[in-house]
């Protein structure tokens, strides 16, 4: 059987922008970063991995964050020139983010 009959077409997984954000008063922008930043690496990953890894460290903080926020607000990161992203950000299962050098 083809394989490609299998291959799902890339989606948006949200189009929100940082300014629609709200953060809930128990966390600020920068302790968000500083959560997203240890999720991290120097080597490109797939957003929807560092979004993973960043909602079980909110999990474990009992921090009330979600994958909106945290794909909302890679793609400010990237937009900021904070972090280095390939692809369409809003697409996170085809883009991906990595630490700058």
């Amino acid at each position: 059987m083809d394989k490609r009959l299998f291959v799902e077409p890339p989606v948006i997984s949200c189009t929100l922008r940082w300014e629609d954000i709200s953060l809930p008063a128990s966390i600020s922008e920068a302790d968000l970063d500083r959560i997203i930043f240890s999720a991290m690496t120097l080597r490109l990953q797939k957003t929807a991995m560092v979004i993973v890894k960043t909602l079980k460290q909110c999990e474990q903080r009992n921090l009330p964050i979600d994958a909106d926020i945290v794909g909302t607000r890679l793609a400010a990161l990237v937009d900021s020139d904070r972090i280095e992203g390939a692809g369409d950000l809003r697409k996170w299962r085809y883009s991906e983010v990595r630490l700058k050098d």
